[in-house]
C-alpha cells in the first residue's frame, strides 16, 4: 500500500498552489470576460479571449511559483496544459449548459464546474504538463553490507525515486560480489516508488533478466564490451526503459548520436565509477550546458550524478540527481532531501 508519507507535505504544497492560481485564473478570466462584455466585444471573443489568458497566468505561475519546469520543456509543457485546459474547459461549458446548470449565469456555472473537473485535471497535468518536475533520488548499493532498513530510517518516503547502483569487478575490482537479494528487499521497502537501476559493468547483459522485474530504468555504460542496440532491445522487451550512461571526464565525438535512442540519459559526474565519497568534476558543468543545448533536449530525462551537493546543484540544470553521501551523512538526511529538492526546482 502506498504510505501516507508519501503522499506527504511537499506533494500536498503542489496540489494547493496549484488550486490557488486555478482560481486565481478563473477570477481574472471572469474580470476580463466582464470588461469585454462591457466594451461590447464580439461574442466569440468574450468567450475565447479571457479563457486564453486565465489559461497562460495558470501556466506561468505554475511552471514559475509551483513545479518549476525547465526551460527546454516549455513549449511541450505549455501544448500539454493548453489541450488539458481547453479539454476541462469544454467538458465544464457543455455540462453546465445542458445538463447541470442550464438557465445559471455563466459565472456561477465555471466556479462550480471547475472545482468538479479540478483533480481530474491536476492529474493529467501531473502525468502530462508538469511531469518534468525536477526530481532528487537516494544511491543504494548492491552489496551485502548495504543496510537497507537503516537506509529507510533515514530517508523514509522523502526521496522522489531510488537509484540502485550495482557494480561488479569488471569496472571495479576492489568491490565484492553484488548481492542481487537487495534489490527485492528495497523494491519491497519502496513498492510504489520509481526504481532506477545503474549497473556499473562491462558486461552487463547477464544481469538484465534477474534485475528487470524490480527496475522502472535501467542504465548502463556506453563503454561496455557488449552491443549497445541489442541490450537496448533486450530491456525494452522485459518492459523496461534503457538508459545510457556518459562520463563528464571522457570526450564523445558526437553526444547526440550517443544518446539519441535512449529517452533516459546519466551524467556521472566523477572519475572512478562504482567508488562513493568523490569529488564533483568542475568539467560536468560545461558538459551540461552542450546536452542542454542539443535540439533533441525535451525528448529525453537528464540526470546527474556524483559529488552532488547543495552548493553545485544550484548551478546544475537537469531532470534528476543522484545524491548518496551528501544525504546519508548529513545530521538530517529526511531534511537533507528536501534541501536539495528545493534548490533543484528553484
Amino acid at each position: 500500500m502506498l504510505n501516507l508519507k508519501l503522499v506527504n507535505t511537499r506533494q500536498n504544497k503542489l496540489f494547493i498552489k496549484y488550486c490557488f492560481i486555478g482560481v486565481l485564473s478563473i477570477i481574472i478570466e471572469l474580470i476580463l470576460r466582464s470588461l469585454f462584455i462591457y466594451l461590447n466585444f464580439i461574442e466569440i471573443l468574450i468567450l475565447i479571449l479571457p479563457l486564453f489568458i486565465g489559461i497562460f497566468f495558470a501556466f506561468i505561475c505554475n511552471i514559475k511559483l509551483n513545479f518549476n519546469i525547465p526551460r527546454y520543456y516549455y513549449y511541450k509543457s505549455f501544448f500539454y496544459f493548453s489541450l488539458i485546459s481547453l479539454s476541462s474547459f469544454t467538458i465544464q461549458f457543455i455540462l453546465s449548459k445542458i445538463i447541470l446548470f442550464q438557465g445559471l449565469n455563466y459565472e456561477f456555472s465555471r466556479l462550480v464546474m471547475s472545482g468538479l473537473i479540478f483533480i481530474i485535471a491536476y492529474n493529467f497535468h501531473i502525468k502530462f504538463s508538469f511531469r518534468r518536475n525536477k526530481k532528487v533520488g537516494v544511491a543504494i548499493y548492491l552489496d551485502k553490507n548495504e543496510n537497507i532498513k537503516e537506509i529507510f530510517s533515514k530517508v523514509e518516503f522523502h526521496p522522489d525515486y531510488i537509484h540502485v547502483d550495482m557494480v561488479d569487478k569488471t569496472i571495479n575490482s576492489n568491490v565484492n560480489d553484488p548481492d542481487l537479494t537487495k534489490f527485492e528487499e528495497i523494491k519491497k521497502i519502496w513498492p510504489n516508488h520509481r526504481i532506477e537501476l545503474h549497473i556499473m559493468s562491462k558486461n552487463p547483459k547477464k544481469y538484465i533478466n534477474k534485475l528487470s522485474i524490480y527496475s522502472d530504468v535501467i542504465y548502463f555504460h556506453y563503454e561496455i564490451d557488449e552491443n549497445i542496440n541489442e541490450l537496448r532491445e533486450l530491456i525494452l522487451s522485459k518492459g523496461v526503459k534503457p538508459g545510457i550512461v556518459i562520463h563528464s571526464s571522457k570526450e564523445y565525438r558526437n553526444i547526440s548520436n550517443v544518446i539519441k535512442d535512449f529517452q533516459e540519459t546519466l551524467l556521472l559526474c566523477i572519475d572512478n565509477p562504482g567508488e562513493s565519497g568523490q569529488k564533483f568534476s568542475n568539467k560536468a558543468f560545461s558538459f551540461i550546458d552542450q546536452i542542454n543545448l542539443l535540439n533533441e533536449r525535451s525528448q529525453f530525462l537528464l540526470c546527474v550524478d556524483g559529488g552532488l551537493s547543495l552548493e553545485n546543484i544550484k548551478k546544475i540544470d537537469c531532470d534528476k540527481i543522484v545524491s548518496a553521501s551528501n544525504v546519508f551523512q548529513s545530521i538530517n538526511p529526511k531534511k537533507q532531501i528536501i534541501n536539495l529538492q528545493k534548490i533543484l526546482n528553484n
